[in-house]
């Protein structure tokens, strides 16, 4: 009676032993992951930062300079143009011919949200964030520089082929000034809207980088 029941216990504990076993195997390879996920979620975080510090850089040392410079050029002519002061306004007119337009760096929040990695991060209002100015308020921006784009060739462009000789950049159609002026107008208040958008990109860059850095 003793030895079956020793054979019971023995059994008991081995069954005991193997259910703690796989317990313990568990245990360790979710703690593995869950490592794993942390060290690959800061690794997104720190990409992510470098890429907001890149862009942010670019906007204030280079883009929002360079078009508000672009836009006192617009206003100059426009200026000779109202003032009929057509002697300077041949020498002024390459200033036109200067487009300066930047895209965010999206790539690394691409790769998460393609990798479904975004779940990584545990903070849903960083997610929500990320999601706004990537998917919101980046495209705007890039579409406002795109429609700037295309109206300074399909507009501006046009007209200075029909109406200027390039080469000296001498306008040979007085009588076209109006529709210049015209669209150097319109053209300005497009790139002073692009110019504000990049201003509020760079606002949102810099909470937005703030809220990543407070959770690393």
């Amino acid at each position: 009676m003793k030895r079956k029941f020793n054979n019971w216990t023995n059994h008991f504990f081995n069954f005991l032993a193997v259910i703690l076993g796989v317990y313990l195997a568990f245990y360790i390879n979710e703690r593995a992951k869950l490592n794993q996920d942390r060290k690959e979620s800061r690794l997104l975080m720190n990409s992510l930062i470098n890429d907001l510090s890149d862009d942010i850089k670019t906007y204030e040392e280079y883009q929002i300079p360079k078009n508000i410079q672009y836009q006192e050029n617009l206003e100059r002519l426009l200026n000779l143009l109202l003032s009929d002061n057509l002697d300077s306004l041949d020498s002024q007119l390459s200033s036109i011919l200067g487009v300066e337009n930047y895209a965010p760096t999206t790539s690394t929040y691409s790769s998460m949200k393609s990798s479904g990695k975004l779940s990584l991060f545990d903070d849903l209002a960083l997610q929500k964030k990320l999601s706004d100015y990537y998917e919101g308020q980046v495209p705007e921006s890039v579409r406002k520089g795109e429609f700037q784009v295309e109206y300074f060739t399909n507009e501006l462009l046009t007209w200075l082929t029909n109406n200027v000789d390039l080469m000296d950049m001498e306008i040979l159609k007085k009588d076209e000034l109006v529709v210049l002026k015209n669209k150097l107008i319109i053209y300005s208040s497009l790139i002073d809207q692009k110019v504000k958008s990049y201003e509020v990109i760079v606002l949102d860059s810099k909470k937005l980088k703030l809220h990543i850095e407070s959770i690393l």
